[in-house]
């Protein structure tokens, strides 16, 4: 997009808000050179699940808080991180901060403590995977679904892009955005 990679556009978001930026779920060789990054790690268990990939940053973190998103989400938005940041300042014994959406989280666009690292453990060696199953009983902090909305009205923050057609319509409108700002 724009003559970089996805990825790289990403990094390039994060790194406003955050010093260190990993990328899980692959080598270096997966991946072309995204300057950024304190470094590239493959999950830490042969399973194909996003709590994998979860656990495998939690391993990896620096810092008491995790802030996770995906690589094929593109659209960031720093005044949500920075709401997210704040209830966690405000109450540091929290095992995470997740949105709402309907009934269920978004896994993604969220922070997670590292103290949950031996719970998620034992849940991923049990053979289980969902998320949402597996941080039910823990201390998280749920923005409700209309906060969320405050912030991304459309949920873009919370979208990603699994198809080619997703991928051309996010590339058309982010042109149509350059656009906009160019005139």
């Amino acid at each position: 997009i724009g003559g970089q990679s996805m990825l790289s556009q990403i990094v390039k978001q994060l790194s406003n808000d955050f010093e260190d930026i990993i990328v899980i779920g692959c080598t270096q060789a997966d991946i072309p050179n995204i300057s950024g990054l304190r470094g590239v790690y493959e999950d830490v268990l042969d399973q194909s699940a996003s709590l994998v990939g979860i656990y495998s940053a939690l391993l990896q973190s620096r810092s008491q808080f995790l802030y996770v998103t995906a690589c094929d989400m593109p659209y960031y938005n720093s005044d949500y991180v920075t709401y997210m940041k704040s209830i966690i300042e405000n109450s540091p014994d929290l095992s995470g901060c997740v949105t709402r959406y309907q009934e269920w989280i978004e896994p993604f666009n969220a922070f997670y403590n590292v103290d949950l690292i031996p719970q998620i453990q034992t849940f991923l060696k049990s053979g289980r995977k969902s998320i949402y199953k597996c941080l039910k009983n823990e201390n998280l902090y749920y923005i409700d679904e209309s906060i969320g909305r405050n912030y991304s009205p459309g949920w873009e923050m919370f979208s990603n892009l699994n198809t080619p057609d997703e991928l051309k319509k996010h590339i058309k409108n982010a042109k149509s955005s350059i656009w906009r700002i160019l005139f």
